[in-house]
């Protein structure tokens, strides 16, 4: 009967401990979530490809960074360093992080110049395409930023040629588009 109430207080002690980086992490994950969306492309019960994206507005932009922060210890003015760094990418593209899968390899070649997908952001009428750049970011890292994406995703940045500023308050859609299909995203951006 001790043995058994030993078992259950070490569960019980196990259970209620945090993992690191915890703390404010719920606030984080709800803020990712609310500039995000994603689509699957099927071809009957074959999946062409999957996509998950976030709009890396300033108020995401600045959350993400105040996490990195907090996972690498950076000094406050290392972190203002990077996190302008990143704010002034702002003043002159709208970016997006997007975490993608196609189970053949051969079609995860959104960087290539004969890669076979378009992307595009709709927004005021107005269409831009996407230059599309691989994120230097190893899984965990990736994973640890944006808690959607997967060890089977290959995560890129999408830039497209406007001002966040220009957009920011926009409703604002999401195109991947290729010869294994179209999805459009609709991203809340308010």
């Amino acid at each position: 009967m001790k043995l058994l109430g030993l078992f259950i207080s070490l569960f019980l002690f196990l259970s209620c401990t945090t993992g690191p980086f915890s703390e404010g992490r719920s606030g984080y994950v709800g803020l990712i979530d609310k500039y995000s969306a994603g689509d699957k492309q099927f071809s009957g019960l074959y999946q062409n490809f999957e996509f998950r994206t976030t709009i890396l507005n300033h108020q995401v932009t600045e959350a993400i960074y105040n996490r990195m922060q907090q996972f690498y210890d950076w000094s406050e003015e290392d972190h203002k360093k990077n996190l302008s760094e990143a704010t002034n990418h702002l003043e002159k593209h709208t970016r997006f992080w997007m975490s993608f899968f196609t189970p053949d390899n051969k079609n995860d070649n959104l960087t290539t110049k004969k890669s076979i997908w378009k992307i595009y952001l709709l927004a005021g009428g107005r269409r831009w395409e996407g230059h599309v750049l691989k994120t230097n970011k190893v899984y965990s890292e990736a994973q640890a930023l944006f808690p959607y994406h997967n060890r089977w995703a290959t995560s890129y940045y999408v830039d497209f040629p406007v001002p966040t500023s220009e957009v920011e308050a926009l409703p604002l859609t999401f195109v991947v588009t290729g010869p294994l299909g179209r999805r459009e995203v609709k991203i809340s951006n308010l």
